[in-house]
């Protein structure tokens, strides 16, 4: 199946967070980086806006707490900083 981009608009319509809160989270490393598309354009693969939100899903039945849940993002970014992926 060929890939899809969406807009930030349509990504944010349908995860349900505002343009503000899902750059903030692409800073934090806790949502689908854009595609650059031009000098202008960004996008979003649908894929892997898809996958972020049965990632939420999953959290949600397992029963993770808001707490928990920041927690593993900060331990999934201190160890991005380890193996040299950080922003310098």
């Amino acid at each position: 199946m060929a890939e899809r981009f969406l807009t930030s608009r349509d990504v944010a319509q349908r995860v349900g967070l505002s343009k503000t809160e899902i750059y903030r989270r692409i800073s934090d490393g806790t949502f689908p980086k854009q595609v650059p598309l031009g000098t202008h354009k960004i996008a979003f693969l649908e894929s892997e806006i898809d996958a972020w939100i049965a990632g939420r899903l999953a959290a949600r039945a397992a029963n993770e707490g808001a707490k928990r849940r920041r927690d593993r993002a900060a331990d999934a970014e201190a160890r991005k900083h380890q193996n040299g992926g950080g922003r310098t």
